[in-house]
């Protein structure tokens, strides 16, 4: 097997070339020497003596230094390493394009270069014909003025580097100076500025804990020394990993070179949507902060709206949502320039196919006679297909393909006007649902739109009736917090709140600690202007992940602390939506109910607090789940009233609930609640009572959900009472609070 060549060519040029007029440098050619002898040194370099090739002085000939290039170029392996060092001075032709340079070696004729551009060591040709081609990890260092233009030159070359995208991605540089600005010599040192800092950051300055120099570390130490103006640095993949210098050891001795500098780096393989980022992220900003959208007013939004901004950030002739169905091609909306005449034959084209396209991709072009017409299904209902329709849109975002497609039907099931910070997570999560894994720079952008989403959420309390046969019996036993975009509004942002289950535990922790903070201080705030004395105890929603997270749990103790909130009063309510299972790539040694079981055990002991069974008769619902779990309480959700056999199944949960207590192992029975309680339930409170419930949570008393806490009125409590003694005027009770139907059952949902 054969092992990786690490390769320099090192070049320092202080007499220009021929007819050039500029002045004679005195450091250039021992600023390339003395990066040679750092490389070479036998306790800290890390070249071998044949590898690296010097050109010095008159020796520093632009054919002899591209001729060796382009061979290391050529004969490369994915595991070489290439660096190029320049120190002398660089030329800008007065016919150049101002985006290429020469680097003047000691045989530059200027007066050949307008009829023969290639005789001569330039910029382009290092990033075309040998950073680009080269196999390897590739590393340029100019100490020469106007430096800066091979960066700028990057857009010149966008075409070829996406051809190269791989090895582009592998190379990295540092640059002494922008472009218009120079580079300069320093006779104090002896050497160049910036050589200088570069051989002192090569000879241990820039070394990480292991006294490894890589080009990342060297890169950010040349950039902190003050240099004036600032050096410029390019630093990609392998970049802040690869080793030029390391400790004093044996060669022998010395860790392989191949792999990082810090030994504690990953990287993630790479993602198909990697090379797509940009796109995507220039995509949302044209879309979420393009001018056609409005200033945020919470509003539906319109068709025309919707086509009008797709067509504005695929920078398109037109846009229009078109039905295709048996009597014809019939325009829903559009923009002014959509001609559905003069589109018609692309249009009958896209329609001849559109079951087919519809099945097996998101979206498709059609084209004919240079127009170019994007068609992306929106809905399809009896024989009627809704499609997004795009007239030219730009070639960029085009390129993008399918991604694309499910981003515009994203965008277009999702109301930008409303929330766009919701809207933006909603398309984001659309590709990660397709798509799986998105590119890291994208899943952080996710993560911070999601952070801030969840803060922008307002906690509600919606109380616990106690029942009683007597007015003075029924009170508000207890709170749960529950999260709502705006305090007036019934319905729980569910979209918001479960979209973290598509991208995983790290955002499920963090909903669910912001959550828990924002319920913890705003139920301190609002107990502290309570009418009665002592404070009700409150349930706040937990997905089984979050309490499996030692970052929650401290969250936790957290808030309880700054909120100098008693962790008695507190219960964490554990859906029956999430199952009990180890995480990918987990493993547990005991059954997963026991090693749960065990866990929770833990948390009570440690922290003081409660659990519940929330949503019980939906999701992953057991009576082994209910009955071995250590838990306070059992809340069943309203599913269950609407069960043919729902009064036996209430049953079974008491005798579950009481199981414990009837064999003597607690003192007294976990409490029952039920959730969502309301006047279209089949089931009476009466009923409920006469099993041994006797709390209920729902709108049935008229008492919505608040920021601020509330006693019940008499009237409330004895329509309660006379409710649940089935007095006969019951019905008349129930309609008196049905200006609440469908409230409750719409508000429901995991906070």
């Amino acid at each position: 097997m054969k092992t990786s060549r690490r390769s320099a060519v090192l070049i320092g040029v202080n007499q220009s070339g021929r007819d050039v007029q500029l002045p004679a440098l005195r450091y250039a050619e021992s600023d390339a020497q003395a990066m040679a002898g750092v490389l070479l040194d036998q306790r800290i370099g890390t070249f071998d003596p044949g590898d690296v090739r010097q050109y010095i002085g008159v020796g520093a000939t632009w054919s002899d230094i591209k001729k060796e290039l382009r061979d290391l170029a050529i004969d490369s392996r994915p595991s070489d390493v290439l660096l190029v060092y320049f120190a002398g001075h660089a030329l800008v032709p007065e016919w150049s394009t101002q985006r290429d340079a020469y680097l003047v070696t000691a045989d530059l004729d200027a007066q050949t270069l307008r009829r023969e551009p290639d005789n001569g060591l330039r910029m382009s040709f290092l990033k075309r014909d040998v950073f680009e081609a080269f196999a390897g990890t590739s590393f340029l260092i100019l100490d020469c003025c106007h430096a800066g233009i091979y960066r700028d030159s990057e857009m010149r070359h966008a075409e070829a580097m996406q051809t190269y995208r791989t090895q582009v991605d592998r190379h990295s540089a540092l640059l002494a100076c922008p472009n218009g600005f120079a580079a300069r010599e320093s006779e104090e040192h002896g050497h160049g500025v910036f050589t200088s800092h570069l051989l002192r950051g090569l000879r241990g300055e820039a070394a990480d804990d292991n006294a490894r120099v890589s080009f990342g570390h060297l890169a950010n130490f040349v950039g902190q020394q003050g240099i004036q103006p600032p050096p410029v640095q390019l630093v990609q993949m392998w970049g802040p990993t690869t080793v030029l210098t390391q400790p004093p050891v044996s060669r022998h001795d010395r860790q392989p070179l191949s792999t990082p500098a810090n030994s504690g780096t990953t990287k993630p393989c790479k993602n198909p949507l990697d090379d797509l980022a940009s796109s995507i992220t220039q995509m949302l900003g044209r879309v979420f902060h393009s001018e056609t959208l409005p200033a945020h007013q919470p509003r539906q939004i319109d068709h025309a709206e919707r086509v009008e901004i797709i067509r504005y950030a695929l920078d398109a002739d037109s846009a229009a949502v078109v039905e295709f169905s048996s009597p014809g091609i019939r325009t829903v909306s559009s923009t002014p320039r959509f001609n559905k005449d003069e589109l018609r034959p692309l249009l009958e084209l896209s329609a001849a196919d559109a079951t087919l396209v519809r099945l097996s991709s998101p979206g498709h072009v059609v084209s004919d006679n240079g127009r170019r017409v994007l068609c992306v299904p929106l809905s399809h209902d009896d024989g009627r297909l809704l499609t997004l329709t795009v007239v030219d849109p730009a070639l960029a975002p085009l390129d993008m393909g399918e991604p694309l497609a499910v981003m515009l039907q994203a965008i277009w099931s999702t109301n930008l006007l409303d929330d766009p910070i919701q809207a933006q997570m909603h398309v984001l999560t659309a590709l990660r649902t397709t798509f799986g894994r998105l590119p890291t720079t994208l899943y952080e952008h996710a993560f911070s739109l999601y952070q801030k989403l969840i803060e922008s959420m307002t906690m509600v309390f919606q109380p616990v009736v106690e029942l009683d046969l007597r007015p003075a019996g029924v009170s508000i036993h207890s709170y749960e917090a529950l999260a709502r975009r705006r305090e007036n509004e019934a319905r729980a942002p569910l979209p918001a709140l479960q979209m973290a289950h598509v991208w995983g535990d790290r955002f499920i922790i963090e909903r669910d600690a912001l959550l828990l903070t924002k319920a913890i201080h705003s139920y301190a705030a609002a107990d502290a202007d309570s009418p009665w004395e002592g404070t009700k105890p409150l349930s706040i929603n937990v997905a089984v992940r979050s309490l499996l997270s030692d970052s929650y749990i401290s969250q936790v103790k957290s808030a309880l602390a700054e909120a100098n909130l008693k962790p008695r009063t507190v219960t964490l309510e554990i859906s029956e939506q999430d199952a009990i299972q180890p995480g990918p790539g987990e493993r547990w040694l005991q059954q997963p109910l026991a090693y749960f079981h065990r866990h929770l055990t833990t948390l009570a002991r440690e922290l003081h607090i409660c659990f519940a069974v929330d949503d019980f008769g939906v999701g992953y619902s057991s009576l082994a789940r209910m009955a071995e779990l250590p838990l306070t309480q059992i809340k069943v959700d309203r599913a269950v009233l609407h069960h043919p056999l729902a009064v036996e199944e209430l049953g079974l949960v008491v005798r579950v609930a009481r199981y414990a207590s009837d064999r003597g192992e607690a003192s007294s029975p976990r409490a029952v609640v039920v959730e969502g309680f309301d006047n279209e339930a089949p089931v009476t409170l009466k009923q409920i009572y006469d099993l041994g419930i006797h709390h209920v949570q729902g709108y049935f008393s008229g008492e919505t959900a608040s920021t601020s806490l509330r006693e019940l009125s008499y009237a409330v409590r004895e329509r309660v009472a006379a409710t649940v003694r089935g007095d006969d005027d019951q019905h008349q009770a129930a309609a008196s609070a049905g200006s609440y139907r469908g409230v409750g059952s719409a508000a429901r949902g995991r906070s």
